[in-house]
């Protein structure tokens, strides 16, 4: 979570290229507000048979296979676990834990608030470790132990736990566990069990630096180390770190990721993430370059954790919302959604580690009759690929002959308007882009109280390997999350184009050729 103009718990409450570089496209305030230019490639698309559009639901913007809650304003994921057999989703709601728990990542029962407001101020953000070895003394038996950011006073860490799965939670009577100690920004700790030296370890946030500290019983803690200074970016403040060890798949090697997101700023207009790649010995992380790489190529992404205790897996995943815009959408009642699950590994291309993301598999158990959409192909034009809201594309084009070319999804005649997004490539000059200057929504108000941007291009550098890309896209009514070719880069957008907008289609300069591919409905 963030500390801005109003500060961060009244947000909280509702109140007032190097390597994986962003950019921001070139239509600015003023060119999204206005009428956009006519297109020559956005009259109607070559037709095809393809399922009716659906009925607009009464709740057009509620996805139908991401976490969103029942009501409220939804924020960061907390203490994200496995744990007898379900998996755990604690998320920030006003200043307390939110609870929901599934066995698949994708059927979710919610179990209410798990940490509400206490005499030490909000359950601000962090995590939960199974401390079955009871080294804290509190879990008999074993059980689970969370670690949060409590307020008053200042910020600073404290404990909670629970022996019946995560059903009732006790605070602990020693709170808090390392003081505030005239600190500023001091939140967001990360903890897990670190084997080779036998110690619990957490990383928390200091504003501009991601401290280390260790423990063996999680409530005396040590100062070990601190990572920031001159490192990545530093845009706005650095909150919601996560460290984990994942695989190189090229190359066999297990290194350490260490991430963590950045606040709401002018810089990258929003909040982004960025992470680091290294080594790390129990105290100190070291990094293996001074590269810059952001998290994701999109806007909506961010406070990104990993599940703990998932055998032979490293998931995570986002809220899919930005500090620009925290609990101003247009939906009803409710506000904000988590992003799908994504499993995290590495790889190296040309001498330079990045990290890939994957949809996880428990996607593919929501798939219904796919269509084949191979050898479909636009020139100069734009041809229709399929329709729906809560649909997976996966695809692999040619755009060897095309100077742009681009998936439009969400795509329809509103009124006067032709409203899509658009996920496209631009070979020549070496883009992958995400462009939603052309959805419902040109702006919406602003975390501060002001007004925002919300028609935005985003731009990352990308080049074909061959003249083919692979599109790997899902979408969920408001939201768009896209795979580029393994992995990287990704991107996550919300979307708040009319319900009727409901066309899949496919858009070039030049000539792009459907290789191979499918769409395909997805539900619960």
């Amino acid at each position: 979570m963030i500390s801005g103009k109003c500060g961060r718990r009244a947000v909280l409450l509702g109140i007032g290229t190097t390597a994986g570089a962003l950019a921001l496209g070139a239509h600015g305030q003023d060119d999204a507000s206005a009428s956009p230019p006519s297109d020559p490639l956005s009259p109607t698309p070559t037709s095809h048979t393809f399922p009716p559009q659906v009925t607009a639901p009464a709740d057009p913007f509620r996805p139908l296979y991401h976490y969103a809650p029942a009501s409220g304003n939804l924020a960061d994921p907390n203490g994200l676990i496995f744990h007898q057999g379900e998996y755990h989703l604690f998320h920030q709601q006003d200043g307390t834990w939110a609870h929901a728990v599934s066995p698949d990542m994708m059927h979710w029962e919610n179990l209410g608030t798990a940490l509400e407001h206490d005499a030490l101020g909000l359950a601000m953000s962090g995590s939960c470790v199974d401390d079955g070895a009871n080294t804290s003394d509190l879990v008999p038996g074993g059980g689970l132990v969370a670690i949060y950011t409590s307020t008053q006073g200042g910020e600073a860490q404290s404990l909670a736990y629970s022996t019946d799965r995560g059903r009732s939670w006790t605070r602990y009577d020693g709170n808090p566990v390392i003081p505030n100690e005239g600190r500023k920004d001091f939140r967001d700790p990360k903890v897990f069990w670190h084997e080779p030296t036998t110690s619990w370890v957490m990383v928390v946030s200091l504003g501009d630096r991601i401290a280390v500290y260790r423990s063996g019983d999680l409530k005396s803690w040590t100062h070990a180390s601190d990572f920031g200074e001159g490192k990545g970016s530093h845009a706005a403040v650095w909150e919601c770190p996560d460290l984990f060890p994942i695989d190189d798949v090229s190359t066999g090697e297990t290194r350490w990721v260490l991430t963590m997101s950045i606040g709401d700023n002018a810089e990258t207009r929003g909040s982004t993430a960025q992470y680091f790649i290294g080594d790390f010995d129990g105290s100190t992380f070291f990094p293996e370059d001074d590269r810059v790489r952001f998290t994701d190529a999109g806007q909506d992404f961010y406070a990104a954790q990993t599940f703990e205790k998932v055998e032979g897996r490293r998931i995570w995943l986002g809220w899919m919302g930005n500090w620009a815009y925290p609990y101003s959408l247009p939906t009803e009642g409710w506000k904000n959604q988590m992003s799908i699950p994504r499993e995290v590994t590495l790889t190296t291309r040309d001498g330079v580690r990045v990290m890939l993301q994957q949809p996880v598999k428990e996607l593919d158990a929501l798939r219904g009759q796919a269509q084949d959409i191979g050898g479909l192909s636009a020139t100069d034009t734009t041809t229709q690929l399929g329709t729906g809201r809560s649909t997976e594309l996966d695809l692999v084009l040619d755009v060897s002959h095309a100077s742009d070319a681009w998936l439009s999804l969400c795509r329809g005649q509103v009124g006067d308007k032709l409203q899509e997004v658009r996920l496209g490539i631009n070979p020549a000059d070496g883009i992958f882009y995400l462009d939603r200057t052309d959805g419902g929504l040109a702006t919406i108000p602003g975390r501060d109280g002001g007004t925002t941007q919300f028609a935005l291009r985003r731009e990352v550098a990308y080049q074909p390997v061959d003249g083919k890309v692979r599109l790997h896209v899902y979408i969920d009514q408001s939201s768009v999350e896209v795979f580029v070719d393994d992995g990287a880069p990704v991107g996550s957008f919300l979307v708040f184009n009319d319900h009727s907008a409901q066309e899949i289609a496919l858009g070039a300069k030049g000539t792009a050729t459907v290789v191979s591919g499918a769409v395909t409905p997805l539900a619960l």
